[in-house]
């Protein structure tokens, strides 16, 4: 079954992006280290917010003016995506769930998946899934701890993201990246 992509997506960053530069990314993410995407604005809003308050926070408050906020629109080309090795996650299921469990204990990338499209489970999902790691739902691995995790990253709230990892594919992948918001 051929999927529907995306042409049109979102990064909200507090880094000014002119090119997309993969390795630029932070390890042991959801899908790997590489560059992520929002089908959402509304999601990449969000992301970029949550990003100039880590910012401000880790700079022991600097003025908040030292930081700026930036919300991109990427054009992707979706007749290339097509022809790559994608791995797509409908839902956030076991399968899913196996995934960034893995992604997330190792590090780079992974897996063998030009893109990944899936749901995510951002950053404020660690707590749970150190919970899981550290057995407090059952035995790391059982489909029971498996089950109670999943719920407690509530699935259904969760936005679609792409990423890729490659420099090479990003270059082909993405068509355009043009700045529409921020502050």
């Amino acid at each position: 079954m051929s999927q529907v992509y995306k042409s049109i997506l979102y990064h909200g960053t507090i880094t000014e992006i002119g090119h997309v530069d993969v390795s630029k990314g932070r390890d042991n993410k959801d899908f790997g280290k590489g560059f992520y995407m929002a089908v959402d604005r509304k999601q990449a809003e969000a992301m970029m917010h949550k990003k100039y308050r880590e910012a401000v926070r880790r700079s022991r408050n600097k003025q908040a003016l030292h930081f700026k906020e930036y919300l991109y629109e990427i054009e992707i080309n979706t007749e290339y995506l097509q022809t790559l090795n994608v791995r797509y996650f409908e839902k956030a299921d076991e399968s899913w769930l196996d995934f960034i469990l893995r992604c997330r204990e190792e590090s780079g990338i992974p897996h063998e998946y030009d893109v990944v499209v899936g749901p995510t489970a951002d950053d404020d999902t660690m707590l749970c899934l150190k919970t899981y790691w550290d057995g407090l739902y059952g035995k790391v691995g059982s489909k029971e701890a498996k089950r109670i995790l999943l719920h407690n990253l509530e699935p259904e709230n969760l936005g679609t993201q792409y990423f890729v990892g490659r420099q090479a594919v990003a270059d082909k992948l993405i068509q355009s990246i043009r700045l529409v918001g921020g502050r």
